[in-house]
């Protein structure tokens, strides 16, 4: 009878043991999604998000690179994003990125201090597990001047923050037009065109290529359109040469939270 006892005792512990394993696999990984959001601090109602219209990305977005904008639109062009306003409430905003497919319309943070402060923080300070998307001031400065600058924002199951950036990008026939990325900063406006979408090792980016480097850059762009694979997404037209200015989107890839999944795109204006 003990010995039964045990026997149900050690299959009820493995029973257990497995469900748990098996929780903390689909929660880390997004497939649970929470049934309620939390609602936003009170604070949230200091920051204004600001309205951007699609029609935005026309109107700045330069199709022919040797063509130069007239007077008249460089003149009538302002800026949608009230920097001033963001930056009396977080001096670590440093820009603001739009797209419109995935629909993204947030700012960009970057602690001096800090590198990890907005993994959960957000834009106010707040302590949130989604946390805020953000720049390492180790590696890449406030002004994207840098030849290659990563944007790191987690993968939320409710599709906040770069939750649906993969899935997006990834649907059939996302590449038949040109796609864009649009950051704001306090000084100008960067267009950057899409050309490559790529799961990744978790290997830092930054730390481990560098960029002011010729041969290091050359390599790793060559690298990246050898890649072949279902989830490789390359637009060789818009491949980048060495003194192109390279802006990576980094999120966790869906299904295996220890590698990434990498938006990558070239300033072209």
């Amino acid at each position: 009878m003990k010995k039964r006892l045990v026997w149900i005792a050690l299959a009820l512990v493995l029973f257990l043991g497995s469900g748990a394993l098996i929780f903390y696999y689909l929660w880390g990984n997004g497939y649970l999604k929470p049934t309620k959001t939390a609602p936003p601090p009170a604070t949230y109602a200091e920051f204004t998000y600001p309205s951007i219209d699609a029609s935005v990305i026309d109107s700045i977005v330069v199709t022919d690179p040797s063509a130069e904008p007239s007077v008249s639109e460089m003149e009538g062009y302002e800026c949608p994003v009230d920097f001033a306003e963001l930056q009396a409430i977080n001096p670590d905003i440093i820009g603001w990125i739009y797209m419109t497919s995935p629909e993204i319309s947030l700012p960009i943070l970057r602690s001096p201090t800090d590198d990890t402060q907005y993994l959960y923080h957000d834009a106010v300070g707040e302590y949130k597990k989604e946390g805020s998307l953000f720049v390492e001031h180790t590696y890449n400065s406030d002004d994207f001047s840098d030849l290659c600058t990563v944007i790191y924002g987690h993968r939320m199951s409710d599709g906040t923050m770069f939750g649906t950036m993969q899935a997006v990008v990834s649907e059939e026939g996302y590449f038949d037009e040109d796609r864009f990325i649009v950051i704001f900063t306090p000084d100008e406006t960067k267009i950057y065109q899409i050309f490559a979408t790529i799961p990744s090792d978790s290997k830092h980016i930054l730390y481990y290529n560098d960029f002011n480097n010729a041969e290091e850059y050359a390599s790793f762009v060559d690298g990246i359109f050898s890649m072949t694979g279902l989830d490789v997404r390359l637009v060789e037209k818009a491949k980048p040469t060495y003194g192109d200015r390279i802006l990576v989107l980094s999120s966790c890839l869906w299904g295996d939270r220890y590698k990434r999944f990498l938006v990558i795109a070239k300033e072209v204006q």
